[in-house]
């Protein structure tokens, strides 16, 4: 009996989490390794960053800035810095793209290729707040390396709810590799 109490309130702390916060989901291998390709082209260095879509009643050029200042964050590896006007140590053909309220069907190769569809405009749903949703991908090349999808209720852009997903996005993008130990006892993460 104590075991299905237990799982009931697991099962619903999970559930008011999610309505409170951000939820994000990596649609790719966990496994998929990116620290080399990170450190050369990425890491210590201007990224460039592609904004398409703006679930908020604003300027389209606002909204892309107020992106790029969300997405400096702290990240387990050495620091990168995503900017929409990268300057001279930014490596050609390595990009972070993110489409707001993107179409379904749409995945991080998607991104990289050009392709930002969009989804028809979310309704504002109840005391003005939006369901924001999102999907990342980190390009090089033309290809995601990584990529993440994420959703939010905010009611603007300076939402700490949308600046949380975010941060969440980045941290999930840019994740140190994790790897098999080699003895079949999990994994371990560099």
């Amino acid at each position: 009996m104590r075991r299905v109490q237990y799982l009931i309130g697991s099962m619903l702390a999970f559930t008011l989490a999610a309505c409170s916060g951000p939820v994000v989901s990596q649609p790719g291998s966990a496994f998929n390794q990116i620290d080399s390709i990170y450190n050369y082209g990425a890491g210590g260095r201007d990224l460039r960053l592609t904004v398409r879509g703006n679930p908020f009643p604003m300027p389209a050029d606002v909204f892309a800035h107020v992106v790029e200042a969300d997405v400096q964050v702290g990240l387990l590896r050495q620091p990168t810095h995503p900017t929409l006007t990268p300057g001279p140590t930014a490596k050609d053909n390595y990009e972070l793209v993110f489409v707001f309220s993107p179409a379904l069907t749409l995945r991080g190769d998607d991104l990289c290729k050009g392709r930002g569809d969009q989804a028809a405009e979310a309704a504002p749903v109840a005391g003005g707040t939006v369901t924001v949703r999102a999907i990342a991908a980190f390009c090089v090349a033309g290809r995601a390396e990584t990529e993440i999808v994420g959703e939010t209720q905010a009611e603007e852009s300076g939402d700490v709810r949308f600046s949380g997903m975010m941060r969440q996005m980045m941290l999930s993008l840019f994740r140190p590799d994790v790897r098999d130990n080699g003895h079949g006892r999990g994994v371990e993460v560099f």
